[in-house]
């Protein structure tokens, strides 16, 4: 038996924001998901002090459905970590670690883990955390309508089969297929543990959060869409753990005023910037910035249901080889990175041989179309809000040039955008891949939204479990193959890899460590300057 054990018996930081899932579509491909309402924010209006006080710009609504952490993808960890506990969550180095569990095992085959509880946890029902509680959440994996049950779910790559609870400490879960690091699938939004009465009541949720974490939310503080003010509960298992007694949650949807809230003072921190107002920001405050953004196309139709032409996986690869990334980086995006693989480059797995094969190469473009019986090309249709971004005019241009047609049909409603997962054959935006890229192939693009039509590629499902049911050296080949075939395949067609940026007033607050190579913070980590 393979036993873990958490190093330190307090508990550990927790995490805070990644863009992924239906969140990263929204923001990036075609508008934002998050930002369906909101303005430029204001100031807490609490009593406590400045200093007592941490105040966030964030560039979207934290809660834009209520409070179920559950109906959204990693990108909305920044806010719920505050209100709820995880299982297990993401630390600054990258690694993951327990934290309503204090030990885990599994079998010898990785087929099973079993899970010790944290005792003297309780949510803001008044209720204790139990095995039964954590049952009854990891039960609800297969509501299509919970966004970070993904991989979890009948059919994901980490689906879980069974639950049991031998004892009120003590959690079973059996896999359908091995997991070599289960905590991986079961942290931050995935393995957040929501309280008995909002479980019994998830309407109830819309209003009232009802998690274990050490703040609870200032209902009287609070204008939905607008601002969230959260208060620490000082009775909360973990309250030592954070730094500030009052966190504040501004949404700022408009990424010039995102900067200057900080740059100005109204903000401690603002995440995430656009790469446009950076330079202000690093001449009048401080800067941090991770990598792990990768910025390309989905492959959505991979099976030809609504363009023929993407069933033949060498159209997908003339489309990757049609495009000129490095111009594009050159000329719009100035400090990102090229990339023909959707590996991050600090990522396991990453080959930089992958973009000598699958990078820019016009005239093996047109032989590949040749060889699909495309000599004279093909057209098809990308869904934009408003005008399309210039990434996608220029992209245009260049995929013109070896004869094929992006057409961009201009959306009349957000539904069209969203459906737009179901009813074009690519989507274009950043996505958040970082450290962990096995889980997010796993719960996004091969279990997730981005392959609605139930594609099947044997290559990337054997590589990808065995990248999340092996642990050293044979992972990292796992990974390395994994990420290979994706490129193969052509499951997506990366373009570059970008940046996330936050910005923060150097006086008050120390630099916001992200987690790991993710682009999200740990705010749990978040100290007062010294």
């Amino acid at each position: 038996m393979k036993l873990f054990r958490t190093p330190d018996p307090r508990a550990p930081r927790r995490p805070t924001l990644m863009r992924t899932g239906v969140a990263v579509l929204a923001t990036g491909a075609l508008t934002s998901l998050a930002a369906c309402g909101g303005g430029d924010g204001g100031g807490s209006t609490s009593s406590q002090s400045a200093s007592d006080t941490l105040t966030f710009a964030y560039d979207a609504d934290a809660a834009p459905t209520g409070y179920d952490p559950l109906e959204y993808s990693q990108g909305q960890f920044t806010f719920f970590s505050a209100l709820y506990d995880s299982l297990f969550v993401t630390q600054p180095d990258g690694t993951v670690a327990p934290s309503l569990v204090t030990e885990f095992s599994n079998n010898e085959d990785d087929t099973q883990t079993t899970l010790t509880l944290r005792d003297g946890v309780t949510f803001a029902d008044g209720t204790e955390l139990t095995a039964e509680v954590v049952k009854a959440n990891l039960d609800r994996r297969n509501d299509a309508d919970l966004e970070a049950y993904g991989a979890l779910a009948t059919g994901g790559a980490s689906e879980i089969v069974d639950v049991a609870t031998p004892d009120p400490q003590t959690v079973v879960i059996t896999w359908a297929q091995p997991q070599a690091s289960p905590e991986n699938a079961l942290t931050d939004t995935a393995g957040v543990i929501v309280g008995p009465e909002g479980l019994a009541d998830p309407a109830s949720l819309e209003t009232n959060p009802d998690g274990s974490g050490a703040y609870t939310l200032n209902a009287g503080e609070t204008t939905r869409a607008s601002t969230y003010t959260l208060d620490k509960n000082a009775e909360a298992w973990n309250a030592d753990e954070w730094a500030y007694d009052t966190v504040v949650f501004n949404v700022i949807t408009d990424p010039q005023a995102l900067a200057n809230a900080v740059v100005s003072g109204q903000a401690d921190i603002a995440t995430i910037l656009k790469p446009t107002t950076i330079d202000m920001v690093e001449q009048r405050s401080s800067l941090a910035k991770v990598g792990g953004t990768i910025v390309g196309f989905p492959v959505i139709d991979k099976t030809g249901a609504t363009n023929p032409a993407f069933a033949d996986e060498r159209v997908r690869q003339a489309i990757s080889h049609a495009i000129d990334r490095e111009a594009i980086v050159e000329q719009l995006h100035p400090g990102a990175q090229p990339t023909a693989q959707l590996f991050p480059a600090d990522a396991a797995g990453f080959d930089p041989a992958l973009n000598e094969e699958f990078g820019y190469d016009p005239e093996r473009a047109r032989e590949l179309l040749a060889e699909a019986g495309l000599a004279d090309g093909f057209a098809f249709d990308i869904t934009v809000l408003g005008q399309p971004t210039e990434d996608q005019v220029v992209i245009q241009s260049q995929l013109a040039e070896v004869g094929i047609t992006m057409n961009f049909v201009t959306a009349t409603s957000t539904d069209q955008v969203f459906a737009a997962v179901r009813t074009d054959p690519l989507i274009y935006g950043p996505m958040a891949v970082g450290g962990q890229p096995a889980g997010w192939v796993a719960g996004v693009l091969y279990g997730g939204f981005m392959n609605m039509q139930g594609a099947e590629e044997p290559e990337i499902a054997s590589a990808m479990g065995a990248a999340l049911g092996s642990t050293g050296e044979a992972k990292e080949q796992a990974l390395s193959d994994l990420n290979r075939a994706i490129a193969e395949h052509g499951w997506y067609i990366p373009v570059y890899e970008d940046y996330a940026y936050t910005g923060y007033n150097a006086e008050k607050v120390a630099e916001p460590p992200y987690a790991g190579t993710n682009n999200y913070l740990v705010l749990s980590e978040v100290e007062p300057a010294v």
